[in-house]
């Protein structure tokens, strides 16, 4: 079938294998493979109904299905309805991976990666993984002989809901999307299904944070993963360190109402989630932290986004320098 490609370094390298695509180029922003060849939009499911008076006519459904934009072809998945499914379509999600990676602390090492866009089925499920040539985890083996290992990021993703969107980071050679790595160790690892309530931005962000700190703050994020934190223990932490305070005359005069039990709530629900592949760690603890601070519907609210995240991320930042943090860790360890 033709397609109109728009030529970039991406798509000059692809090799075809039946109908699955790779390509290994050196630039995050180029998401050519993804634009030409596993690129869809959704498009309306028509119903032929006949009526009473047996005029045949077509009736719009709420369910849609996929379109590929190159080949103008109508793919075969299960229909689904977009008032709950969430379609995170390849292209922005890796261009959308590139923006944050170039605000990141990663952003030095970007000149020297290695990036390989894997397409599969035609472009239903994709995977991108991006090798940082100068971020390199050193180890010994048994007998004595130095060990090194690039770190990395991956991501995989579908728009047919075979597959759950998946971030990992870390040191590792290989992985398998049971979320296994082999050969080193994860740094951060996050699957979502395609819900409303899927926000892969701030897994991407995750991913990033726990690769800076593999590279910068070692030991720290060493000491989050191997210290336990139990939801009580994290509930004690935000109120003690006054992250959860209330303002006012009124929170001052009662004890029982300086606590914000919305913002409570919420933190403490996304330790919940952040615990199912990191367990009730305050590695889980920090990363709930950091999904709060920087992408949650409301730090979008009243136009001030930016001022509101840069508030919240300071907020974050004197926790986990508060002596209700600092002193959960020693008497853990």
């Amino acid at each position: 079938m033709p397609f109109d490609i728009i030529p970039s370094k991406a798509t000059d390298k692809i090799r075809i294998l039946g109908g699955d695509m790779f390509s290994v180029h050196n630039d995050i922003s180029d998401c050519g493979v993804y634009t030409n060849y596993a690129s869809f939009e959704p498009v309306p499911i028509e119903a032929v109904v006949t009526g009473d008076d047996g005029v045949t006519h077509q009736e719009y459904t709420r369910f849609k299905t996929l379109q590929n934009t190159a080949t103008k072809r109508v793919v075969d998945i299960t229909p689904f309805d977009p008032q709950s499914y969430n379609l995170e379509p390849h292209d922005s999600l890796m261009q959308k991976q590139a923006d944050i990676l170039a605000d990141s602390g990663l952003r030095d090492y970007l000149g020297n990666v290695e990036v390989c866009d894997r397409v599969y089925e035609d472009g239903m499920r994709v995977h991108r993984t991006i090798y940082f040539h100068d971020l390199v985890d050193r180890s010994q083996t048994r007998s004595g002989q130095q060990d090194d290992t690039r770190c990395r990021l991956d991501i995989f993703n579908s728009v047919d809901k075979t597959w759950t969107l998946q971030v990992f980071s870390g040191a590792y050679r290989d992985l398998c999307r049971n979320s296994l790595v082999f050969g080193g160790e994860k740094a951060y690892h996050q699957r979502a299904k395609h819900t409303k309530n899927m926000n892969a931005a701030a897994m991407i962000t995750k991913g990033a944070l726990g690769l800076e700190m593999w590279n910068e703050q070692s030991q720290t994020m060493q000491m989050y993963r191997d210290t336990g934190m139990t939801e009580k223990q994290f509930n004690d932490v935000l109120i003690d360190s006054g992250l959860i305070d209330k303002g006012g005359k009124v929170a001052e005069n009662n004890e029982e109402l300086s606590v914000n039990q919305t913002k409570l709530g919420t933190l403490l629900d996304l330790y919940g989630k952040e615990t199912r592949e990191l367990g009730e760690t305050m590695w889980a603890a920090f990363n709930a932290l950091t999904h709060w601070s920087t992408h949650l519907p409301d730090a979008r609210k009243g136009g001030r986004a930016e001022k509101k995240r840069l508030d919240k991320s300071l907020a974050v930042r004197n926790l986990v320098r508060s002596e209700a943090w600092l002193n959960h860790g020693k008497v853990a360890v």
